[in-house]
């Protein structure tokens, strides 16, 4: 078997994670690990048998791919000469920091040839994927990505860090042009925004109502999907499909509810979800998503097709994340609000926080 030389450019949380799922496969030769930190790229080379360098620039000539896991802001300072090098890529999320160095990764792709995957590792969810083949055309969303303050990540708000995983599924379900964004943010930490709840409505009449938090004392990743058809509730962290469907009688129209006799309505609320609104658990399958990701960024390398979240792809959903971020009303978190203006009807209320400056986001 030819093994496909590889390299992880970053030694972080993900690019430890990258660096032991390839070491470990058949179908791979991981060459070596790329970090600044000499001891971050010596404890994982050493860990997997691998050269550790220090700048990605030493693995021209040397594989044929790299997997990009440093800090966002570097993305495209790595990516493009790995690009125009001949070096084929998976970039994990999001693609770049700005739109502008988004779409240099994706010409610069296209100029050379060469495969360029995004790290949107939810596509790669089975739970995901069973809730979209069940429920069709969506209506409407409601996605909630709620975490612990890791002290990672910090060079980017919660919108990069974590909405943007919930903004590239619901574009993958091609919901039309963004025609309206709405968003509402709270800044905790000192940085970036850490709280923010968006509101998306596309040309195709979908509404995806996305929260994300980096500041929760819970770990929560969930997604509704409402459709005509089904109603869909997936829990990530569980991985647990819930589908509610429609019986014959609702599909025709002819259960009607105030129609059902009193005598009979305690006995069919206790089958609601059996006879007339059928509830079925869906049996998720085991899988790492990071290593199906793998697969396919592998074998888009090998047989020349797209990979499932492409450049472009990965583009797209960081220009949304970025009109969420310039549209954002971000309030300082504990900040002490104002005293109340002068009450002069009683509808009157006091006078908000003016929100954070927006950032340019590009």
């Amino acid at each position: 078997m030819t093994k496909t030389k590889i390299a992880v450019v970053g030694c972080g949380h993900l690019g430890t994670i990258h660096a032991r799922l390839l070491a470990a496969r058949e179908d791979v030769d991981l060459v070596a690990v790329v970090d600044a930190s000499p001891e971050a790229a010596q404890r994982v080379a050493a860990a997997h048998g691998c050269e550790a360098c220090a700048g990605a620039e030493e693995l021209v000539g040397r594989v044929e791919a790299a997997v990009v896991a440093t800090p966002t802001g570097l993305h495209a300072g790595v990516s493009l000469p790995l690009l125009a090098a001949g070096i084929d890529l998976l970039v994990e999320k999001p693609i770049a920091s700005t739109v502008e160095d988004a779409r240099a990764i994706v010409t610069t792709a296209r100029r050379h040839g060469r495969v360029v995957a995004v790290g949107h590792v939810e596509r790669f969810n089975p739970a995901w994927r069973l809730a979209v083949e069940r429920v069709g055309r969506p209506l409407s969303i409601e996605a909630a990505r709620l975490a612990p303050f890791t002290f990672r990540s910090m060079d980017v708000g919660v919108v990069h860090d974590l909405m943007i995983h919930d903004i590239d599924l619901v574009l993958s379900l091609d919901p039309g042009r963004l025609q309206q964004v709405e968003a509402h943010g709270l800044a905790a930490t000192g940085g970036h925004e850490d709280a923010v709840k968006a509101r998306l409505v596309f040309s195709s009449g979908l509404v995806a109502d996305l929260t994300a938090s980096r500041i929760s004392p819970v770990l929560r990743r969930t997604i509704s999907i409402w459709s005509a058809n089904a109603l869909a509730a997936v829990d990530f962290n569980a991985k647990s499909v819930e589908v509610i469907g429609a019986s014959p009688a609702v599909e025709a129209g002819r259960f009607v509810a105030a129609a059902v006799p009193p005598a009979d309505r305690p006995a069919l609320k206790e089958t609601f979800f059996r006879d007339v609104l059928p509830l079925e658990t869906l049996a998720v399958p085991e899988a790492n998503a990071i290593a199906c990701e793998h697969d396919d960024f592998l074998a888009a390398m090998r047989t020349g097709r797209a990979p499932l979240v492409s450049a472009s792809a990965g583009a797209a959903a960081l220009e949304i994340a970025n009109q969420v971020i310039d549209c954002l009303a971000c309030t300082r978190f504990g900040a002490v609000q104002e005293p109340p203006a002068t009450i002069t009807h009683p509808a009157a209320s006091p006078r908000p926080l003016p929100p954070l400056p927006r950032r340019k986001t590009g």
